[in-house]
């Protein structure tokens, strides 16, 4: 099986699903393009990001909130971020795909960049992931 999901580079021994990607946006009326190591969240169904990684773009709040398992509280729902990552085809060749839901941002820079099952379901897309192997995939359903 063709993976692109495996261990976050700055922890081989994380067992948890991480892809590399980016996240696109405007800062000051100018595209910002920031790299991004998604931890792959199905338990997740809102997408969430960072304070500082936040920080990088103009977000509009949406009036919405969120709670965290992770990075603290007073995640604050908002808009005008672009997530991309990358899935399987059918045919199982690699394709780029992107989504603009709204994302929540956490008060603080606590835990993982995190691409949650909203984002997923968005594109079509689902999970095969084996920990002890740490390797699996995101794909078209």
């Amino acid at each position: 099986m063709a993976s692109n999901l495996g261990s976050p580079s700055s922890n081989s021994s994380d067992h948890r699903p991480h892809q590399v990607g980016k996240a696109t946006g405007y800062k000051a009326g100018n595209p910002v393009t920031v790299g991004k190591e998604w931890l792959i969240d199905t338990g997740a169904q809102i997408s969430c990001i960072t304070k500082s990684n936040g920080d990088q773009f103009d977000l509009t709040l949406t009036g919405g909130s969120a709670s965290g398992t992770t990075g603290g509280g007073g995640i604050l729902v908002k808009s005008g971020l672009t997530m991309w990552f990358e899935i399987f085809d059918k045919a199982g060749a690699p394709k780029s795909v992107s989504c603009n839901l709204d994302v929540g941002v956490k008060p603080n820079n606590s835990g993982s960049e995190i691409l949650g099952v909203d984002q997923l379901q968005h594109v079509g897309a689902a999970i095969e992931w084996d920990p002890s192997a740490q390797n699996g995939r995101l794909y078209e359903v």
